[in-house]
């Protein structure tokens, strides 16, 4: 389960007002707006890394959560990193697979592009075996494989049964995961109505 109910959130300004939404089903949830939106604040507020003003948030599930901006230890070697990422998951074993699989040059992560540190940020989220993925902005900076590569694997992980909910900017790449796409803006969080074609 996974409901937001009546929610507000302020800063300085009110940022939501009064905003539900219902995200219990698996599926993909698609949140676009302009910069300053609010849509990384409403991502931080549903995995719970910041407070909402007022309102609910009703989960009993597992969160994996990558936000548009974060940091790694750049002097650590892409594989020692991923290691001991996967060691909290379990799956330490499956560290070099992973890595051959996103692509990634094994050196130490400060001196990997910005592309290449994205694919790392994603590895490390995907490869948790959670309830719901949140991703903010995960495709910026990828090339076309890596987009590639990340439209699979959210397939897989909807065909499995998790909720996967992400902010985009521009072109929505994944119509034919049918998802439903909110538009952020005026303080309110508007779903988009689906076309006939799109049902």
């Amino acid at each position: 389960m996974l409901k937001i109910i009546d929610l507000e959130k302020k800063y300085n300004d009110v940022i939501f007002d009064h905003v539900s939404i219902d995200m219990s089903k698996p599926g993909l949830y698609i949140f676009q707006g302009i910069n300053g939106s609010g849509k990384s604040t409403l991502l931080k507020i549903i995995a719970g890394t910041i407070f909402k003003s007022s309102g609910k948030i009703e989960k009993d599930i597992t969160i994996s959560y990558l936000p548009d901006k974060y940091t790694m230890p750049k002097l650590m070697t892409v594989i020692s990193y991923v290691e001991s990422i996967l060691e909290i998951y379990g799956k330490k074993n499956e560290a070099s697979t992973l890595i051959g699989m996103y692509q990634i040059p094994k050196r130490r992560i400060g001196e990997l592009s910005k592309g290449n540190q994205q694919k790392l940020g994603l590895l490390q989220i995907l490869a948790n075996d959670a309830d719901c993925y949140i991703l903010d902005e995960p495709i910026d900076g990828l090339d076309d494989f890596a987009k590639h590569l990340f439209k699979n694997i959210i397939t897989e992980k909807i065909k499995n049964g998790s909720i996967v909910i992400m902010s985009l900017h521009g072109k929505n790449l994944y119509s034919d995961l049918k998802p439903r796409i909110f538009d952020v803006k005026n303080k309110e969080i508007i779903e988009r109505k689906k076309r006939k074609n799109e049902e």
